[in-house]
Protein backbone atom coordinates (compact mmCIF):
# COMPACT_ATOMS: atom_id res chain seq x y z
CA UNK A 1 0.00 0.00 0.00
CA UNK A 2 2.69 2.47 1.02
CA UNK A 3 4.40 2.44 -2.27
CA UNK A 4 1.18 2.18 -4.22
CA UNK A 5 -0.16 5.66 -2.44
CA UNK A 6 3.51 6.85 -2.90
CA UNK A 7 3.74 5.91 -6.94
CA UNK A 8 0.29 7.20 -7.82
CA UNK A 9 0.93 10.43 -5.64
CA UNK A 10 4.34 11.50 -7.40
CA UNK A 11 3.21 9.94 -10.65
CA UNK A 12 -0.03 12.26 -10.78
CA UNK A 13 2.09 14.90 -9.40
CA UNK A 14 4.00 15.24 -12.66
CA UNK A 15 1.54 13.91 -15.05
CA UNK A 16 -1.71 15.87 -13.64
CA UNK A 17 -4.14 12.83 -13.90
CA UNK A 18 -3.00 9.25 -13.79
CA UNK A 19 -4.44 5.93 -12.49
CA UNK A 20 -3.18 2.08 -11.52
CA UNK A 21 -5.61 -0.99 -11.97
CA UNK A 22 -4.27 -4.53 -9.77
CA UNK A 23 -5.70 -6.24 -7.01
CA UNK A 24 -6.67 -4.89 -3.42
CA UNK A 25 -7.41 -6.58 -0.24
CA UNK A 26 -10.24 -6.42 2.09
CA UNK A 27 -10.17 -7.12 5.66
CA UNK A 28 -14.00 -7.09 6.98
CA UNK A 29 -15.33 -10.47 7.61
CA UNK A 30 -18.46 -10.04 5.42
CA UNK A 31 -20.29 -12.92 3.58
CA UNK A 32 -22.52 -10.28 1.35
CA UNK A 33 -23.50 -10.62 -2.61
CA UNK A 34 -21.36 -7.56 -2.93
CA UNK A 35 -18.25 -8.19 -0.73
CA UNK A 36 -14.87 -10.15 -1.65
CA UNK A 37 -11.96 -10.31 0.40
CA UNK A 38 -10.34 -9.77 -2.93
CA UNK A 39 -10.99 -7.20 -5.55
CA UNK A 40 -9.84 -5.58 -8.43
CA UNK A 41 -9.63 -1.24 -8.49
CA UNK A 42 -9.38 0.89 -10.82
CA UNK A 43 -7.54 4.40 -8.57
CA UNK A 44 -7.23 7.49 -9.93
CA UNK A 45 -5.53 10.38 -8.64
CA UNK A 46 -6.01 13.96 -10.13
CA UNK A 47 -3.64 17.00 -9.09
CA UNK A 48 -4.42 20.60 -9.11
CA UNK A 49 -7.60 20.90 -8.45
CA UNK A 50 -9.81 22.26 -5.49
CA UNK A 51 -13.09 21.29 -6.68
CA UNK A 52 -15.16 18.17 -5.42
CA UNK A 53 -16.80 18.43 -8.73
CA UNK A 54 -14.03 17.83 -10.82
CA UNK A 55 -13.55 14.81 -9.37
CA UNK A 56 -17.60 13.72 -9.98
CA UNK A 57 -17.23 14.98 -13.01
CA UNK A 58 -14.21 12.23 -13.94
CA UNK A 59 -16.23 9.32 -12.57
CA UNK A 60 -19.08 10.21 -14.48
CA UNK A 61 -17.30 10.22 -17.73
CA UNK A 62 -15.22 7.39 -16.77
CA UNK A 63 -18.28 5.19 -16.19
CA UNK A 64 -20.03 6.50 -19.34
CA UNK A 65 -16.75 6.08 -21.24
CA UNK A 66 -16.37 2.76 -20.43
CA UNK A 67 -19.83 1.25 -20.69
CA UNK A 68 -19.65 3.12 -24.07
CA UNK A 69 -16.92 1.46 -25.08
CA UNK A 70 -17.65 -1.84 -23.87
CA UNK A 71 -21.81 -2.18 -25.70
CA UNK A 72 -20.02 -0.97 -28.91
CA UNK A 73 -17.17 -3.42 -29.01
CA UNK A 74 -18.78 -6.36 -27.23
CA UNK A 75 -22.00 -6.81 -27.86
CA UNK A 76 -22.15 -10.27 -28.35
CA UNK A 77 -20.79 -11.37 -24.71
CA UNK A 78 -23.11 -8.25 -23.15
CA UNK A 79 -26.25 -9.26 -25.07
CA UNK A 80 -25.95 -13.46 -23.80
CA UNK A 81 -26.10 -11.29 -20.36
CA UNK A 82 -28.62 -8.98 -21.03
CA UNK A 83 -30.79 -11.95 -22.48
CA UNK A 84 -30.07 -14.59 -20.43
CA UNK A 85 -29.63 -12.99 -17.18
CA UNK A 86 -31.04 -9.77 -16.70
CA UNK A 87 -33.24 -8.85 -19.58
CA UNK A 88 -34.03 -5.32 -18.24
CA UNK A 89 -30.29 -4.39 -17.73
CA UNK A 90 -29.99 -3.18 -21.37
CA UNK A 91 -32.95 -0.64 -20.72
CA UNK A 92 -31.36 0.59 -17.20
CA UNK A 93 -27.64 0.82 -19.28
CA UNK A 94 -29.46 3.24 -21.97
CA UNK A 95 -31.09 5.43 -18.77
CA UNK A 96 -27.48 5.31 -17.06
CA UNK A 97 -25.75 6.50 -20.36
CA UNK A 98 -28.59 9.45 -21.84
CA UNK A 99 -29.28 10.85 -18.42
CA UNK A 100 -27.31 13.67 -16.35
CA UNK A 101 -26.01 11.77 -12.62
CA UNK A 102 -27.86 13.25 -9.56
CA UNK A 103 -26.31 15.34 -6.95
CA UNK A 104 -27.12 15.11 -2.72
CA UNK A 105 -25.48 15.63 -0.13
CA UNK A 106 -25.38 13.08 3.13
CA UNK A 107 -27.25 15.20 4.62
CA UNK A 108 -29.85 15.43 2.39
CA UNK A 109 -29.86 11.45 1.93
CA UNK A 110 -30.16 11.11 5.58
CA UNK A 111 -33.41 13.27 5.18
CA UNK A 112 -34.96 11.50 2.14
CA UNK A 113 -34.11 7.98 3.82
CA UNK A 114 -36.21 9.23 7.55
CA UNK A 115 -39.02 10.36 5.62
CA UNK A 116 -39.02 7.22 3.44
CA UNK A 117 -42.44 5.42 3.76
CA UNK A 118 -40.03 2.07 4.10
CA UNK A 119 -39.08 0.01 6.93
CA UNK A 120 -35.31 -0.23 7.24
CA UNK A 121 -33.50 -2.87 9.10
CA UNK A 122 -30.82 0.05 9.90
CA UNK A 123 -32.62 3.20 10.95
CA UNK A 124 -30.78 5.87 9.58
CA UNK A 125 -29.30 9.16 11.33
CA UNK A 126 -26.75 11.46 10.77
CA UNK A 127 -23.07 10.24 11.29
CA UNK A 128 -23.89 6.29 10.40
CA UNK A 129 -22.63 4.98 7.06
CA UNK A 130 -25.18 4.47 4.80
CA UNK A 131 -25.90 0.80 4.50
CA UNK A 132 -26.87 -1.31 1.37
CA UNK A 133 -30.30 -0.96 1.91
CA UNK A 134 -30.16 2.59 2.05
CA UNK A 135 -28.38 3.02 -0.93
CA UNK A 136 -30.71 1.68 -2.80
CA UNK A 137 -33.52 3.43 -2.03
CA UNK A 138 -31.41 6.46 -2.48
CA UNK A 139 -30.85 5.64 -6.02
CA UNK A 140 -34.74 4.44 -6.46
CA UNK A 141 -35.73 7.94 -5.41
CA UNK A 142 -33.57 9.63 -7.80
CA UNK A 143 -35.37 7.95 -11.01
CA UNK A 144 -33.51 4.91 -11.02
CA UNK A 145 -30.16 6.87 -12.39
CA UNK A 146 -26.88 7.08 -10.69
CA UNK A 147 -26.72 9.88 -7.68
CA UNK A 148 -23.48 11.00 -6.28
CA UNK A 149 -23.93 11.36 -2.68
CA UNK A 150 -21.27 14.14 -0.91
CA UNK A 151 -19.98 15.31 1.97
CA UNK A 152 -20.14 12.58 4.59
CA UNK A 153 -19.37 13.27 8.04
CA UNK A 154 -15.99 13.99 9.32
CA UNK A 155 -15.45 11.06 11.96
CA UNK A 156 -17.15 8.97 8.88
CA UNK A 157 -14.32 8.91 6.66
CA UNK A 158 -10.34 8.55 6.65
CA UNK A 159 -8.02 10.80 7.93
CA UNK A 160 -6.61 12.22 4.13
CA UNK A 161 -10.09 13.30 3.57
CA UNK A 162 -10.20 17.32 2.74
CA UNK A 163 -11.53 18.66 6.05
CA UNK A 164 -14.87 21.56 5.03
CA UNK A 165 -14.54 23.22 8.03
CA UNK A 166 -18.38 23.22 8.39
CA UNK A 167 -20.76 23.21 11.41
CA UNK A 168 -22.47 22.37 13.42
CA UNK A 169 -22.56 19.05 11.53
CA UNK A 170 -18.62 18.10 10.49
CA UNK A 171 -18.16 17.26 7.18
CA UNK A 172 -15.62 15.98 4.66
CA UNK A 173 -14.99 16.51 0.72
CA UNK A 174 -15.93 13.00 0.27
CA UNK A 175 -18.00 11.28 -2.48
CA UNK A 176 -19.54 8.09 -3.10
CA UNK A 177 -21.09 6.79 -6.75
CA UNK A 178 -24.07 4.95 -6.18
CA UNK A 179 -25.49 2.96 -9.47
CA UNK A 180 -28.85 1.18 -9.84
CA UNK A 181 -28.90 -2.35 -8.67
CA UNK A 182 -25.57 -2.09 -7.17
CA UNK A 183 -25.16 0.63 -4.73
CA UNK A 184 -21.80 2.11 -4.10
CA UNK A 185 -19.55 1.73 -7.13
CA UNK A 186 -17.10 4.59 -6.66
CA UNK A 187 -15.42 6.43 -3.50
CA UNK A 188 -13.58 9.37 -3.65
CA UNK A 189 -12.75 12.58 -2.43
CA UNK A 190 -10.60 16.05 -2.31
CA UNK A 191 -7.09 15.06 -0.42
CA UNK A 192 -5.82 17.21 2.85
CA UNK A 193 -3.09 18.49 1.69
CA UNK A 194 -2.56 20.89 4.31
CA UNK A 195 -0.33 19.73 6.68
CA UNK A 196 -1.37 21.09 10.10
CA UNK A 197 -4.87 19.58 9.19
CA UNK A 198 -3.10 15.97 8.62
CA UNK A 199 -0.92 16.81 11.89
CA UNK A 200 -4.19 17.32 13.64
CA UNK A 201 -5.94 14.83 12.93
CA UNK A 202 -3.44 11.92 12.56
CA UNK A 203 -2.30 12.79 16.37
CA UNK A 204 -5.87 12.34 17.12
CA UNK A 205 -6.21 9.10 16.12
CA UNK A 206 -3.06 7.99 17.48
CA UNK A 207 -0.97 7.60 14.47
CA UNK A 208 1.50 9.74 13.54
CA UNK A 209 4.11 8.22 14.24
CA UNK A 210 2.90 4.98 11.99
CA UNK A 211 2.24 7.57 9.47
CA UNK A 212 5.36 9.86 9.40
CA UNK A 213 6.20 8.58 5.53
CA UNK A 214 2.74 9.85 5.05
CA UNK A 215 3.03 13.26 6.48
CA UNK A 216 6.79 13.86 4.44
CA UNK A 217 4.31 13.77 1.38
CA UNK A 218 2.71 16.75 2.31
CA UNK A 219 5.83 18.52 4.79
CA UNK A 220 8.22 18.94 1.39
CA UNK A 221 5.43 19.99 -1.00
CA UNK A 222 2.16 19.75 -2.20
CA UNK A 223 -0.60 20.57 -4.42
CA UNK A 224 -4.34 20.46 -4.23
CA UNK A 225 -5.59 17.31 -5.74
CA UNK A 226 -8.17 14.24 -5.00
CA UNK A 227 -9.18 11.03 -6.37
CA UNK A 228 -11.31 7.57 -6.24
CA UNK A 229 -11.67 4.11 -6.61
CA UNK A 230 -13.45 1.83 -8.79
CA UNK A 231 -14.31 -1.61 -7.92
CA UNK A 232 -14.11 -3.34 -11.07
CA UNK A 233 -16.13 -7.17 -10.18
CA UNK A 234 -19.12 -4.33 -9.02
CA UNK A 235 -18.71 -2.43 -12.63
CA UNK A 236 -19.35 -6.03 -13.86
CA UNK A 237 -22.05 -6.23 -12.15
CA UNK A 238 -23.51 -3.44 -13.53
CA UNK A 239 -23.03 -3.80 -16.94
CA UNK A 240 -24.14 -7.28 -17.00
CA UNK A 241 -26.78 -7.33 -14.68
CA UNK A 242 -25.02 -10.63 -12.24
CA UNK A 243 -26.73 -10.23 -8.53
CA UNK A 244 -23.92 -11.77 -7.32
CA UNK A 245 -20.61 -10.07 -7.16
CA UNK A 246 -18.88 -13.90 -6.98
CA UNK A 247 -20.35 -14.74 -10.28
CA UNK A 248 -18.11 -12.03 -11.88
CA UNK A 249 -14.79 -12.90 -10.85
CA UNK A 250 -12.80 -16.44 -12.06
CA UNK A 251 -12.07 -17.50 -8.39
CA UNK A 252 -13.63 -15.49 -5.74
CA UNK A 253 -11.95 -15.47 -2.33
CA UNK A 254 -14.22 -14.63 0.56
CA UNK A 255 -13.91 -14.71 4.08
CA UNK A 256 -13.10 -19.17 5.12
CA UNK A 257 -12.90 -19.54 1.35
CA UNK A 258 -9.30 -18.30 0.47
CA UNK A 259 -7.36 -21.10 -0.75
CA UNK A 260 -4.50 -20.72 -2.57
Amino acid sequence: MTAKVRGSYFMSGAFTQVFTFGPTFRAENSQSRRHLAEFYMIEAEIFFTESLQDIIQVMEDLFKTATSTVLSKCPQDVELFHKYVSPAQKGRLEQMLKNKFRIISYTEAVEILKRSPETFTFQPKWGNDLQTEHEKYLVKHCGEVPVFVINYPYDLKPFYMWDNEDGPQHTVAAVDLLIPGVGELCGGSLREERLDFLQSRLEGLGLSDAYQWYLDLRRFGSAPHGGFGMGFERYLQCILGVDNIKDVIPFPRFPHSCLL
